[in-house]
């Protein structure tokens, strides 16, 4: 047997909530020597105008010193008068003040617990609403339930979990948008793609077939990056090997050390007179001593 919910009308006519009828007389302050203490005040202005010391009298500075110190004190006189009225007055309403504060408080309580009763119930229509389009994905394409969450499509459709929208009409919504995407995943399967799992990926989490081919088209940009990187990389290995190894080809100098001694030398051989001139010019480029050369018969 269903329970029907009963609907409890508050005893209070919240429509007319009535305003506190608030009565003060404000408070009519009056100074009754205002103006004895303002000719006071007169005389001290007209008396300080006329006034002239001598700065380098020590005797004048003084008694001026003593004289300003008596004007401050009258001028705290009519200050701190000036406070007590304030305090007076404050004091005559910080009863009432509080009194109001403390009903406003009350009121603002149950607000906020009644408020925390309607979240209460928000997140139960949600879940509600949610079991209900889990059951119709379920029903409509339960394999691709496996890939494509029902989050993304609340996310693509946020009308999907709103109260603007009925259970069936959210329902006929998400069986549209469920034959939209198995469509545009085909066409990704169909195109051309470098990297038709990760474009494909992306769709699943975006229903946003743009995204999904931006995508693509990063990682084709990053890959091509990464080939380039890599051969230039490896062009200059080989740049330094092919250095390394011609710095190898060449001779090393001869270490530096103790002169090597002279000999004697006797060169004999058999040949041209034009042979002998170029053995002789070797002889003057490597700067050979004491050279001599002497032709002989056969």
């Amino acid at each position: 047997m269903a329970v029907e919910a009963e609907v409890v009308e508050p005893s209070a006519n919240l429509a007319k909530a009535p305003d506190p009828a608030i009565s003060y007389t404000l408070p009519k302050v009056t100074v009754g020597n205002l103006e004895g203490v303002e000719r006071f005040v007169e005389q001290v202005e007209e008396f300080f105008e006329g006034v002239d010391i001598d700065p380098t009298d020590p005797e004048q500075v003084k008694a001026l010193k003593g004289l300003r110190a008596d004007v401050n004190k009258a001028a705290n006189a009519i200050d701190g008068k000036r406070k007590d009225m304030d305090r007076a007055v404050k004091g005559a309403m910080s009863e009432a003040d509080g009194a109001l504060n403390a009903l406003r408080d009350r009121l603002k309580e149950v607000y906020a617990k009644t408020g925390r009763r309607i979240e209460e119930a928000d997140a139960i229509w949600l879940q509600g609403r949610t079991a209900l389009l889990r059951h119709e994905y379920d029903g409509a394409a339960p394999d691709l339930a496996e890939l494509i969450p029902l989050d993304a499509f609340a996310a693509r459709e946020p009308k999907l979990l709103q109260k603007s929208w009925k259970g069936p009409k959210a329902c006929d919504k998400l069986d549209e948008m469920i034959a939209e995407a198995v469509a545009d995943r085909k066409r990704l399967a169909e195109s051309d793609l470098a990297y038709p799992v990760e474009a494909d990926a992306v769709f699943c989490r975006t229903l946003d077939i743009k995204a999904a081919l931006d995508e693509d088209r990063r990682l084709k940009v990053a890959e091509a990056e990464r080939k380039a990187h890599l051969a230039a990389s490896r062009q200059l290995q080989e740049q330094v090997e092919a250095r390394r190894g011609q710095e190898a080809e060449k001779p090393k100098p001869a270490p530096h050390g103790e002169p090597e001694g002279l000999s004697r030398w006797t060169i004999s051989f058999t040949g041209t007179e034009a042979q002998a001139a170029e053995v002789k010019a070797l002889m003057v480029r490597l700067g050979v001593a004491d050279r001599k050369c002497k032709r002989s018969a056969l």
